[in-house]
């Protein structure tokens, strides 16, 4: 898995609970910019936003990495 595929599971997950990139930034404590460079494979992730992330998902850390 690559930070792009990282990325788009983010994305889908977060349109699956109808939030904007914009306000999953505002929910986890970030820019909007930083959730479109996520999205897009741009920037890395530490754990601590990926449990933020998939708390406000409300999703399993693991559900990030699955393979399809």
């Amino acid at each position: 898995m690559d930070l792009k595929d990282f990325g788009l599971k983010v994305a889908k997950a977060r349109i699956k609970e109808n939030l904007s990139a914009y306000e999953l930034s505002l929910r986890i404590g970030k820019d909007a910019s930083y959730i479109h460079k996520l999205e897009n494979g741009k920037v890395n992730v530490t754990l601590n936003v990926i449990f933020k992330i998939c708390e406000v998902l409300k999703i399993e850390p693991i559900e990030l990495f699955k393979s399809e």
